[in-house]
Protein backbone atom coordinates (compact mmCIF):
# COMPACT_ATOMS: atom_id res chain seq x y z
CA UNK A 1 0.00 0.00 0.00
CA UNK A 2 1.37 3.42 -0.93
CA UNK A 3 1.91 6.26 1.52
CA UNK A 4 -0.92 8.20 -0.09
CA UNK A 5 -3.31 5.26 0.33
CA UNK A 6 -2.29 4.81 3.97
CA UNK A 7 -2.78 8.50 4.76
CA UNK A 8 -6.11 8.50 2.94
CA UNK A 9 -7.20 5.49 5.02
CA UNK A 10 -6.12 7.23 8.24
CA UNK A 11 -7.96 10.38 7.20
CA UNK A 12 -11.12 8.41 6.41
CA UNK A 13 -10.89 6.58 9.72
CA UNK A 14 -10.53 9.81 11.70
CA UNK A 15 -13.50 11.32 9.86
CA UNK A 16 -15.52 8.26 10.88
CA UNK A 17 -14.36 8.68 14.48
CA UNK A 18 -15.46 12.31 14.42
CA UNK A 19 -18.94 11.27 13.29
CA UNK A 20 -19.15 8.54 15.93
CA UNK A 21 -17.99 10.82 18.74
CA UNK A 22 -20.39 13.55 17.59
CA UNK A 23 -23.28 11.11 17.75
CA UNK A 24 -22.11 9.88 21.17
CA UNK A 25 -21.99 13.45 22.50
CA UNK A 26 -25.51 14.16 21.25
CA UNK A 27 -26.89 10.91 22.68
CA UNK A 28 -25.10 10.94 26.05
CA UNK A 29 -27.33 11.57 29.03
CA UNK A 30 -24.60 11.38 31.65
CA UNK A 31 -22.44 14.45 32.22
CA UNK A 32 -19.26 12.40 32.78
CA UNK A 33 -19.83 10.29 29.67
CA UNK A 34 -20.57 13.43 27.66
CA UNK A 35 -17.27 14.99 28.83
CA UNK A 36 -15.39 11.82 27.90
CA UNK A 37 -16.97 11.80 24.43
CA UNK A 38 -16.22 15.52 23.95
CA UNK A 39 -12.59 14.86 24.82
CA UNK A 40 -12.49 12.03 22.27
CA UNK A 41 -14.12 14.29 19.68
CA UNK A 42 -11.56 17.05 20.27
CA UNK A 43 -8.68 14.58 19.97
CA UNK A 44 -10.15 13.07 16.78
CA UNK A 45 -10.57 16.53 15.24
CA UNK A 46 -6.94 17.34 16.04
CA UNK A 47 -5.80 14.06 14.46
CA UNK A 48 -7.89 14.73 11.36
CA UNK A 49 -6.36 18.20 11.00
CA UNK A 50 -2.82 16.85 11.48
CA UNK A 51 -3.29 14.14 8.85
CA UNK A 52 -4.89 16.58 6.41
CA UNK A 53 -2.08 19.13 6.87
CA UNK A 54 0.52 16.39 6.36
CA UNK A 55 -1.19 15.40 3.12
CA UNK A 56 -1.27 19.05 1.98
CA UNK A 57 2.43 19.53 2.78
CA UNK A 58 3.36 16.40 0.82
CA UNK A 59 1.26 17.54 -2.12
CA UNK A 60 -1.58 15.02 -1.99
CA UNK A 61 -4.10 17.86 -1.65
CA UNK A 62 -3.87 21.04 -3.67
CA UNK A 63 -5.14 24.10 -1.81
CA UNK A 64 -5.84 27.19 -3.86
CA UNK A 65 -6.47 30.68 -2.61
CA UNK A 66 -9.87 32.05 -3.51
CA UNK A 67 -10.48 35.76 -3.80
CA UNK A 68 -13.20 37.40 -1.76
CA UNK A 69 -15.37 38.25 -4.78
CA UNK A 70 -15.67 34.54 -5.66
CA UNK A 71 -16.70 33.75 -2.10
CA UNK A 72 -19.26 36.56 -2.15
CA UNK A 73 -20.70 35.32 -5.47
CA UNK A 74 -21.14 31.82 -4.10
CA UNK A 75 -22.58 33.15 -0.83
CA UNK A 76 -25.12 35.27 -2.70
CA UNK A 77 -26.07 32.38 -4.99
CA UNK A 78 -26.62 30.06 -2.05
CA UNK A 79 -28.74 32.67 -0.27
CA UNK A 80 -30.92 33.09 -3.38
CA UNK A 81 -31.53 29.36 -3.53
CA UNK A 82 -32.84 29.23 0.06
Amino acid sequence: MSEKEELTNYLTLTKSLVMLYTNAVVESSNKNVRKLMLDGLDYSLEMQEDIYQAMVSIGYYKVEDVNKSEINKLYNKLNQDC
